[in-house]
């Protein structure tokens, strides 16, 4: 007999330990780049998409139709501006008030952008402060603080209508304020309260100013109408200017042949005449003859 082959059976190859593991995280890492490529390509098309609509315009007109929409329906639920009450302004004209609101009919009381519009009406050249209020559901009250004139100031030929502190005001319209004290130099709009304060203290001796002339940015030269020159002294301008209201109360000074009038050295007043007043005084003196006093 003939022994019978036996059929070789193939061992089972056991996989070696971790291999499984290995293949999942493989197959792990693999989905985790795939997402992160699309991520990255869906975040690249959103960015291209945007930048297109933005820089095209139609996103922006996408947001102003949804808001003029909802604009729309607020005016007409009975919230739109139909009163705009505007008070206290004396020299700004209502039609500039008017045009820096920028109003435009059925516009929407909710949707109005105070910050802007007050930054537009104060930039009026004769608005010094002002305050928008909303009145719902349909009124607007713009209250308005105008600069006080106080003077007209005179630079490199340039004339300024400014306030007390020395604000310019405007350029324009200046023939009415032609009564207001006119002063030159550069910083004399800035240097306007001890000019004020002598105006005030003694109107009728400050009406035969006709300009004052800021020296040295330090102390006022005031010219008279009638040509006579008023120096004033850095320090202690009031009380000189109480002096020279003594001696033209007392003395008419201002009515005597003078060139000068000065108060700049301390406790003392220098007057200058004018030349043919000091050659006639001269002519007196040597004639013999009593000398007028000042």
């Amino acid at each position: 007999m003939w022994p019978l082959n036996k059929t070789k059976t193939k061992k089972k190859v056991r996989p070696k330990r971790g291999a499984k593991q290995a293949i999942s995280l493989k197959r792990r890492r693999r989905l985790d780049l795939f997402m992160r490529g699309a991520s990255l390509v869906f975040v690249c098309v959103g960015v291209i998409a945007t930048a297109y609509l933005w820089k095209s315009g139609l996103f922006q007109e996408w947001v102003t139709e949804a808001n003029d929409t909802v604009d729309r329906k607020i005016a007409n639920a009975g919230f739109s501006v139909g009163e705009v009450r505007i008070t206290g302004q004396q020299n700004t004209e209502l039609k500039q008030i008017r045009y820096a609101l920028a109003l435009y009919d059925g516009q929407s009381i909710v949707s109005l952008d105070l910050e802007n519009m007050l930054s537009r009406v104060e930039a009026l050249s004769w608005v010094k402060k002002a305050t928008i209020v909303k009145i719902i559901p349909n009124a607007l009250e713009v209250t308005i603080t105008e600069h006080q004139a106080a003077a007209l100031w005179q630079e490199s030929s340039k004339l300024y209508l400014v306030d007390k502190d020395g604000l310019v005001i405007t350029s324009e319209g200046l023939e009415k304020y032609a009564e207001l004290p006119h002063v030159v130099g550069v910083g004399a709009n800035k240097n306007l309260t001890s000019l004020l304060d002598m105006k005030n203290k003694y109107p009728e001796l400050f009406d035969h100013v006709k300009s004052s002339v800021w020296v040295g940015k330090r102390r006022w030269d005031l010219n008279l109408t009638n040509g006579i020159k008023i120096k004033l002294p850095e320090r202690g301008p009031d009380l000189a200017w109480d002096r020279l209201y003594e001696y033209e109360t007392v003395q008419k000074i201002l009515t005597k042949e003078v060139l000068i009038i000065d108060f700049r050295q301390h406790g003392k007043t220098i007057v200058r005449l004018t030349p043919e007043e000091a050659e006639r005084r001269r002519l007196l003196t040597k004639s013999g003859k009593k000398e007028e006093s000042i």
